[in-house]
């Protein structure tokens, strides 16, 4: 009986320590709104192909000539890499870019990518934002 007791509680805790990760993980929809899209362009300040996501700082020159940081979110390097052929130096400091992506719910300025655009030519092709999620 005792060993029965141990089993199911060993049982329960990797299927909790396991779920726990996987709903964390998928807090995009938390704080994205996946089911609008929005279109931004800007500057490259910093970009960083870094676990456990890429991501993208660039500022963004409003009408008014305010100046507002963004960031933008996308997978795994490792995912990009494979996929898209991205490395360390697919974005440098000064390139002019525009991202196609969702809006955090809070409305800071922040994106989940689904199109990294420079120069005309789109850095996505098989990648989208419902690939993440």
């Amino acid at each position: 009986m005792r060993g029965k007791i141990v089993t199911i509680f060993l049982a329960a805790a990797g299927i909790l320590l396991f779920s726990a990760g996987s709903s964390a993980h998928h807090g995009v929809y938390l704080v994205y709104d996946v089911s609008q899209k929005v279109t931004v362009a800007g500057t490259v300040t910093d970009y960083q192909f870094v676990n456990p996501h890429v991501l993208i700082f660039f500022e963004v020159t409003g009408k008014d000539g305010a100046v507002i940081a963004w960031s933008a979110a996308l997978t795994s390097p490792s995912r990009l890499a494979r996929n898209e052929g991205w490395s360390r130096e697919t974005l440098t400091h000064g390139d002019k870019i525009s991202i196609t992506g969702s809006p955090t719910r809070d409305g800071a300025p922040s994106l989940w990518v689904q199109q990294v655009t420079v120069d005309d030519a789109p850095l996505l092709g098989s990648y989208g934002a419902e690939d993440e999620l």
